[in-house]
Parts: structure tokens; C-alpha cells; sequence
């Protein structure tokens, strides 16, 4: 079964609103300026609220509360404002999806862009676009949880057996999430940057082009799925190395300590927008 066979099947998903992908269109334009952004917010409920929640939160809220859209945009600024647009637009475009606990899925979504978001910033490379990155990562599998949810349980099964994700999905759909992500995410008119990194974000080295963004999404999706169970700093570092993105993007070992200080934000933060 085919990337091309299950992408036949897109109209099967909701689409993203019309007023969601004019406001992703807008504060994904350097030309945009505050006023406009919020009047578009102020124009979808769904957004309205999670900018004001996400405004007075523990991480963003200073002193008083806000109780209008527009202080909350100031507030937060146009980077989280991005990362909330883009976060609203899906779990909004995906309200349930059967067989598919969405809670854990965003939680697991919002842990690796943050993390993403996070490597970005000690490569001193875009921590906006690495966050979008590290959203849009697993859209492949929305697709198949929607398209085929009989076979994502046949996926489960062959992971439960030893498999790795991608591997499983291979073996199943002839396909990964990967792939499917991609060519997702272009059909939504996302960046082609971004396109490229979720396709190939199990191979960040393609001929002679690599991805970081691919690098750094595989090497943060690694780490949320292994961190937690290695049992001390030394551990940690003998992980990291033997990781082959960590070497590609040229990491050092002062990163697991701030892994450390982040653990759990992402997801702490889909908490609260869910």
C-alpha cells in the first residue's frame, strides 16, 4: 500500500479552517505586524481561548491576568504566538481520531518540539521554524489512524514485537509516517523546508544534502522515547554518543544537563492547551 494510495484518501480528513490557515499565512509572514494578527485570533473561539490560557500560564503569566486578545499577543510575542497557531490549527483539524489516544499523542508532540525547539537554540539555528518541525512531525500518522485504523493496530502489534516505527509501517503500509508527513504538509502549503525535513527525518543525509531540521527532529524524537530511562548523567552521555545525530548536527555533552532542566515542558504545556 503506497504513499500515493493512502494520500487518495486525503479528502477523508478534515481540513484545516479557512480562517486557521490565513492566520498561519499570517504570522508565518515577517511583514505581519500585531494588530493584524490578533484581529484574525480574535476572529476563530477555538484560538481565542488557548492564546488567552497560554497567556496567563505559569510560564508566560507576569503579574496581573490579561483578559483581552489583544495583550495577550503582546504578551506572548509573535514566536509563541507561531507555535500556537500552528498547534491550534491541528489539534483543532483533529478533534478524535479512533484508536488513537490524542492526549498522549499531543503531549508526545508538544515534548519533541520543545525539545526541537531547544536543540535549535544551542545549534543558534531558527527555534521557531525547529518547534513548527517538531509539530508537524507525526502528521503521517494522524493520516493513517484516520485512513486505516484497522492497520495502525497491525502497525502497534509489529512494534510491540521489537519493530521500529518506520519499519513496521513499512512492513504494513508500504509507507511510513514520514513520507506520508510530507507530502501532508505540502498539500497544507507548508514551507518547503519544513516538507523536507518531516520526509526525511529518518535519513537526514540524502546524496549529498543533509537536513539539519531532519537531523534535529529524529535525534529529539530518540530522545523523548529513551531519555527518561537511562538511570544517571554517565548513562546519558554514553546514550548521546552513540547516537548518530548528535554527532551529524555536532552537539556537545553540556546539552544533557539542559535537556534535563526542560524535561516535561512540552508537555506540561499541552496540558494546558488541550
Amino acid at each position: 500500500m503506497a504513499t500515493a494510495n493512502l494520500l487518495s484518501h486525503i479528502d477523508k480528513l478534515p481540513k484545516i479552517p479557512k480562517v486557521v490557515q490565513e492566520l498561519m499565512d499570517l504570522v508565518n509572514n515577517e511583514g505581519s505586524d500585531m494588530n493584524q494578527i490578533s484581529e484574525k485570533i480574535a476572529m476563530d473561539q477555538v484560538i481565542s481561548a488557548r492564546v488567552l490560557r497560554l497567556s496567563n500560564s505559569a510560564h508566560f503569566g507576569r503579574g496581573r491576568s490579561v483578559s483581552s486578545v489583544d495583550e495577550a499577543v503582546i504578551r506572548l510575542g509573535l514566536g509563541p504566538i507561531r507555535t500556537l497557531v500552528t498547534a491550534s490549527a491541528l489539534m483543532s483539524t483533529f478533534p478524535k481520531i479512533e484508536g488513537l489516544d490524542l492526549n498522549e499523542f499531543w503531549g508526545t508532540t508538544f515534548e519533541v518540539a520543545t525539545l526541537c525547539k531547544h536543540v535549535a537554540k544551542e545549534l543558534k539555528a531558527d527555534q521557531n521554524e525547529a518547534f513548527t518541525a517538531g509539530m508537524l512531525h507525526n502528521i503521517g500518522d494522524l493520516l493513517i489512524y484516520t485512513v486505516y485504523p484497522d492497520k495502525a493496530q497491525k502497525v502497534e502489534l509489529h512494534m510491540e514485537a521489537g519493530k521500529t516505527k518506520p519499519e513496521a509501517q513499512q512492513i504494513v503500509l508500504e509507507t511510513d509516517n514520514a513520507q506520508l508527513g510530507g507530502q501532508l504538509a505540502k498539500s497544507w502549503k507548508f514551507a518547503d523546508t519544513l516538507v523536507d525535513a518531516i520526509a526525511h527525518q529518518y535519513g537526514a543525509v540524502q546524496g549529498d544534502n543533509f537536513s539539519q531540521l531532519a537531523a534535529i527532529i529524529n535525534f529529539c524524537a530518540k530522545l523523548d522515547e529513551n531519555w527518561d530511562g537511562l538511570v544517571d548523567g554517565e548513562a546519558k552521555i554514553t546514550w548521546l554518543n552513540h547516537q548518530l545525530e548528535y554527532s551529524m548536527l555536532g552537539l556537545n555533552e553540556s546539552v544533557a544537563g539542559s535537556i534535563d532542566d526542560i524535561r516535561g515542558a512540552g508537555r506540561e504545556m499541552a496540558k494546558s492547551l488541550l
